[in-house]
């Protein structure tokens, strides 16, 4: 087949994590599967991207509205899309509420004779009573409508979707999947390093993370502490906050990282904390666990419970001191952490390994509309019903 993938962004500093995380796992397998595979994305212009057999097709942005990743357009992608359409066999949009996958998805539906659509919406389509979601939800409704199959992560993104979709959708549960590492944590001896790795805005928590950083190190607990990721609002406060608690000897703000190098700084860390609200399927989890790496997570996380009972990670409710806990349970428990490593990349590989994502791929990317609908998974009664 011919395939190709529509991101939004592509930057040196990895902003857009996930999707993108989630997409190169994607192309690359497919391409080793022997398809025919082309990006199509947003850039900065400096971000170095390489996916081994896929073509790559990246265009500058600029910023159109004050809106973070929303605001961004890039008029030649959206053309270049329109015009290539018909040369695909599949073109699969990792759609959300902004100026290059909306209007590009649009352009390829309006294609005559064009190519099928799918589009994943990675949790980011969700009900959004402020004005801009509602006037963007015009255009992201026709899309949900009009496209092939809606590719969603999971019962409650499913329903997110279809709320927005306000009538029946072809929704069909892919979940993220993560390739074989290259990179693979090995246990040391001193001080275990507990590394943050994500934006730095408020539904991440960062500064959960420093507070409960702050409670380990007044205990008496030997560890270190390392944020990395890009600057969404929290930088100032973190360095605030570690300035006037004493703690440069003990958090440390690394900066950003350039895509794709994620699991091999996750393999450098003894545990993987991301305190985040109500994630989805968090990609970075998924790669600290490949490399063997245990994970603190909370339990708002919508995997929360299947990851642990699979095991790899430990939970914790919502507040600064629960999650000092989780941290101090595993900074003084080296054969725990070691433990909790090998269960991570063992569930990693039994249950969220890319190649049965990209089965799943395969099979309704070969399938006519007729057959995708009779074959598509409604998720709950009533999904999709406004």
């Amino acid at each position: 087949m011919r395939v190709a993938h529509v991101l939004t962004y592509v930057s040196s500093d990895g902003a857009y994590g996930g999707p993108l995380a989630v997409m190169v796992a994607h192309c690359r397998e497919l391409a080793a599967r022997g398809h025919h595979v082309e990006v199509f994305a947003g850039w900065d212009g400096q971000a170095e991207l390489s996916i081994p057999g896929v073509k790559l097709n990246l265009f500058r942005v600029t910023r159109g509205l004050p809106i973070g990743f929303s605001g961004l357009v890039s008029g030649q992608l959206v053309r270049t899309v329109r015009r290539r359409a018909v040369e695909f066999d599949v073109v699969h949009f990792h759609l959300s509420r902004d100026l290059i996958t909306a209007p590009t998805a649009l352009a390829v539906l309006g294609v005559r004779r064009g190519p099928k659509v799918f589009v994943q919406t990675h949790g980011m389509i969700k009900p959004d009573p402020r004005p801009v979601a509602r006037v963007m939800d015009l255009a992201i409704r026709s899309i949900l409508r009009r496209s092939a199959s809606v590719l969603a992560l999971n019962r409650t993104d499913a329903e997110r979707v279809g709320a927005v979709g306000r009538s029946a959708l072809s929704i069909v549960e892919l979940p993220n999947g993560v390739p074989a590492q290259d990179h693979l944590h090995n246990p040391g001896p001193g001080v275990p390093e507990f590394i943050f790795l994500a934006r730095l805005q408020p539904r991440k928590r960062v500064m959960l993370f420093a507070e409960a950083a702050a409670l380990v190190t007044a205990a008496g607990v030997e560890a270190r502490f390392t944020v990395v990721g890009p600057d969404e609002g929290d930088l100032t406060a973190l360095l605030d906050f570690i300035s006037q608690r004493r703690l440069e000897a003990v958090i440390r703000y690394e900066g950003a990282l350039p895509p794709g190098t994620a699991p091999a700084r996750l393999a450098a860390a003894d545990v993987y904390v991301l305190p985040s609200l109500n994630e989805p399927f968090p990609m970075t989890v998924l790669e600290a666990m490949s490399v063997g790496v245990p994970c603190i997570i909370s339990t708002s996380c919508h995997i929360a419970d299947r990851l642990a009972e699979l095991g790899g990670v430990v939970t914790f409710d919502h507040q600064a001191a629960e999650l000092a806990g989780a941290i101090t349970s595993l900074a003084t428990d080296r054969d725990r952490r070691v433990e909790l490593g090998k269960r991570a990349a063992l569930t990693v590989t039994k249950a969220f390994g890319v190649s049965s994502v990209v089965d799943v791929l395969e099979h309704y990317y070969s399938m006519d509309r007729a057959e995708l609908e009779r074959d598509e998974r409604q998720l709950a009664a009533g999904v999709g019903q406004a």
